[in-house]
């Protein structure tokens, strides 16, 4: 006689596989009517968890999806090289999935891992706010799931992420300790995440220094096009500043030239400093002060994450929390900072 699967019991109802897991772990997003329906039929079905065929699923395949919200030349080339090398040698494949920063085709995306039967899932989210189809279907799964760079808070997976408060607060000490006492930031998309904790960051920091936090020196931009526009709005305005930092490599790529066309010395009259995967400051000019946020590491620690969730089998434990680890990033220090003085009290 053949098993009673979940799908059997959705296609029986005209409903979604994913609302019938959902139900039979009285998730509170179903309704008390529909729980009770579905578990009635559930039980006429003999329907059974097969948890020994989803540890066997995950254990026996050799596929790992990667899901980013974007490809660009920026940060995401140097995880998938890090990625890849570990998986290589440890005898697995990648299916790689853009989502484009679409909230629709990261739902895809996650179901086309969900039917290729792959053994875990790294993920970087879009820009979009998550919904109960993604996480249902995540869950649904039953397979590991680590999180880097645009991760969503509280959820049950481990993630690999850059201390990004810790990493703006560090670079806005740094432009202060080096003189600059008017700073301006130019960040992405104020719904993301990093961009909320880099601007935290950035605020904490000069305000501990007992400078003023200037609303007009605070820039959102969302594209290298965005950044330029605003950098140059900047450096027009009245009272310029006289530094400035930008959150990410796509950022200071479009702000640099109008900073540098604006007349400006650089460092003297203005410093510069971002968060960089490492490659592009040098290839800048001026090359660039920047705290490496190092793509290739990232890519590499969710990697050897990932293998030691299939190896240890703890994902499918419905208790499991999922672990964090943060990368604390080195300070580079190029052509666009003042030399930092050396302390003489």
């Amino acid at each position: 006689m053949k098993r009673t699967t979940i799908k059997d019991i959705a296609q029986q109802l005209g409903i979604n596989p994913s609302t019938v897991s959902r139900a039979l772990k009285d998730h509170p997003d179903i309704g008390a009517a529909l729980r009770a329906e579905i578990k009635q039929l559930a039980a006429q079905m003999h329907y059974r968890p097969n948890h020994m065929a989803v540890y066997l699923r995950q254990r026996s395949s050799k596929l790992i999806g990667l899901i980013v919200p974007e490809v660009t030349m920026f940060f995401y080339p140097s995880v998938m090289k890090g990625i890849q090398n570990v998986l290589h040698d440890a005898g697995y494949n990648l299916i790689m999935l853009p989502s484009n920063e679409s909230l629709e085709r990261e739902v895809e995306n996650i179901r086309i891992c969900y039917e290729n039967d792959v053994a875990g899932i790294m993920l970087s989210f879009s820009r979009y706010r998550h919904t109960s189809e993604q996480l249902s279907t995540l869950e649904e799964m039953g397979a590991p799931v680590v999180m880097f760079d645009k991760i969503i808070d509280d959820l049950p997976y481990d993630a690999i992420i850059l201390e990004d408060f810790q990493s703006a607060y560090s670079a806005i000490s740094h432009l202060i300790a080096t003189g600059c006492k008017k700073i301006a930031g130019i960040f992405g998309n104020p719904d993301l995440r990093i961009t909320q904790l880099r601007l935290d960051g950035f605020k904490q920091a000069i305000r501990d220094a007992g400078l003023e936090c200037r609303d007009e020196y605070i820039c959102f931009s969302n594209s290298s096009y965005e950044a330029e526009r605003d950098a140059r709005h900047l450096m027009a305005s009245a009272d310029p500043p006289d530094g400035i930092f930008a959150m990410t490599d796509e950022i200071i790529i479009g702000s640099l030239p109008s900073i540098v066309r604006s007349g400006k010395n650089i460092p003297e009259e203005c410093s510069i400093i971002c968060i960089s995967d490492g490659f592009l400051p040098y290839c800048l000019h001026p090359k660039v002060t920047f705290l490496h946020h190092d793509g290739y590491e990232v890519g590499k620690l969710t990697a050897q994450r990932m293998l030691k969730l299939i190896e240890e089998g703890v994902f499918p434990n419905k208790n499991y929390k999922g672990t964090v680890t943060m990368l604390k990033p080195p300070l580079i220090e190029l052509g666009t900072t003042k030399t930092l003085k050396p302390n003489t009290k």
